[in-house]
């Protein structure tokens, strides 16, 4: 078990019901990845004060309620998951909050959801934050599995990611926007500390 930081460190005795992120994740400003999944000072600035987390009471994981855009944690996985993987799904949700503000689909079926760019981007997100932090190719793998996909679908996952890290454009990025603008989604630059 790896040591976290005091920054990802998420407090675990809140009652269900509805918090700031920060509530959560206290240390959340000084973290690495969120420079990452908001470079913009000002986009950082308001995703971070505008994050809401709902610790709801049935079981499952993470999810991002798109029309309270708010993140939601199952009461059991918030209180029996492990420390690292649910810090790193609060950032995984975090950049599905940041992608609902410009404009992204996040449920676009165009795309399976091992190749769909907002959960390429997502998990580039953990993934790299996890290996920064001392995680093994293993235990990455595992932190990527979910009960809904295939170990073939988490093969892919994971390639994709490792792809996306590795520098190339997401396939069919271009398309997964909504709106009018389009953001090349490549990998972002190593944040300035």
């Amino acid at each position: 078990m790896l040591l976290l930081p005091n920054y990802a460190r998420v407090i675990r005795s809140l009652a269900p019901g509805q918090y700031p992120i920060t509530t959560l994740l206290p240390g959340l400003s000084r973290s690495l990845p969120l420079r990452q999944i908001a470079p913009q000072a000002e986009v950082r600035r308001q995703l971070v004060k505008n994050a809401k987390v709902l610790i709801y009471g049935q079981r499952g994981y993470c999810f991002v309620d798109v029309e309270e855009r708010r993140i939601v944690v199952s009461q059991h996985y918030y209180e029996t998951g492990n420390d690292l993987d649910l810090y790193l799904d609060l950032l995984h949700e975090l950049t599905h909050l940041r992608q609902i503000d410009e404009g992204f689909d996040l449920w676009d079926e165009r795309f399976e959801y091992v190749e769909r760019p907002t959960e390429v981007e997502a998990y580039a997100v953990a993934v790299r934050e996890g290996r920064r932090l001392g995680m093994s190719p293993e235990e990455i793998y595992e932190h990527l599995k979910n009960p809904w996909m295939s170990a073939d679908d988490v093969h892919r996952l994971f390639e994709s990611v490792n792809s996306f890290l590795s520098g190339n454009p997401l396939p069919n990025g271009e398309t997964a926007k909504t709106g009018a603008a389009f953001r090349v989604w490549r990998p972002w630059d190593p944040p300035k500390v």
